[in-house]
């Protein structure tokens, strides 16, 4: 079971967020019935084998110094009518940072974020992050701030990289969402 190991509430940004996206939804494809959006997993995939990471990690005079180069998972846009949202797979990214060609970015504004280190395995987590940050963040005496709203999953080396290279199965993934003091 997942659970939320820690949170946190920081200054944050700001940045961009520069990367290769899509439009998706969260759907389970299955040979009898077929997805018809592209699947999270499959741009990870594609961004790991097109050198997406290798380029962005070349623009080191870019990358923040108090921000590693970690790979990030970023949702927006959400739409309830269909259930579909932005997906972003890149690195935060200094604001004056050049758009390399065939990439999309985001500016992120100067905010308040909720941190969280989700703890779990990793079939676990995806599934459990986003509720289990909504659900600290409320009982913290914030609350999601809505006009700047994203969500990212931060795949740092030291709590989620090394350890699942290593053959671990319980690993942390960190989740920011921004927020604000409840009013």
């Amino acid at each position: 079971m997942a659970t939320l190991k820690k949170i946190e509430f920081v200054n944050f940004g700001p940045y961009k967020i520069v990367g290769k996206e899509m439009r998706t939804k969260h759907e389970i494809s299955n040979p009898i019935y077929p997805t018809k959006y592209q699947t999270i997993p499959s741009l990870w995939r594609q961004c790991f084998s097109d050198g997406t990471y290798e380029t962005l990690v070349k623009m080191s005079d870019y990358i923040p110094t108090e921000i590693s180069d970690d790979y990030i998972g970023y949702m927006r846009d959400y739409d309830e009518s269909d259930g579909t949202f932005t997906y972003l797979v890149g690195m935060f990214m200094k604001t004056n940072t050049p758009i390399p060609d065939g990439y999309a970015f985001y500016d992120l504004p100067f905010c308040t974020i909720a941190k969280a280190w989700i703890e779990g395995e990793e079939y676990d987590i995806y599934p459990n992050a986003h509720s289990l940050t909504v659900d600290a963040i409320n009982k913290n005496g914030y609350e999601v701030d809505w006009p700047n709203y994203f969500s990212c999953e931060v795949y740092t080396n030291s709590r989620f990289g090394i350890p699942k290279n290593n053959g671990e199965r319980i690993l942390i993934l960190d989740y920011y969402i921004p927020c604000k003091k409840r009013s």
